[in-house]
This record gives structure tokens, sequence and C-alpha cells, in this order.
């Protein structure tokens, strides 16, 4: 009993781990035309909120 439970914790650290790492990769790797799109996008909508 006390075994699986390890496993469970060992399984669940691996996916946790896995998720970090792949989203450090993304972040790292995006591409800079889609955040600058994403950009003007959001100043866009800010500047019409304003009015």
């Amino acid at each position: 009993m006390d075994m699986g439970l390890e496993i469970i914790y060992g399984v669940g650290a691996l996916v946790l781990l896995t998720a970090l790492i792949f989203a450090v990769l993304q972040h790292r790797f995006r591409n800079r035309r889609s955040v600058q799109t994403a950009d003007k996008v959001v100043r866009e909508r800010y500047e019409r909120n304003e009015t």
C-alpha cells in the first residue's frame, strides 16, 4: 500500500516537471511576430476602453 502511494507521488512529480519544462521552452522560443501582434491587439483594446 505504501509503495503504491509513493509511485503515484513520483508520477505526479514527473508530470509537473514535464509541464514546467514545456512551459519554459514555449516561453523561451515563442514567435516574436505573434507576441507583437498580441501586444498590438492589447494596446488597441486598452485605447478603445479608455475613451
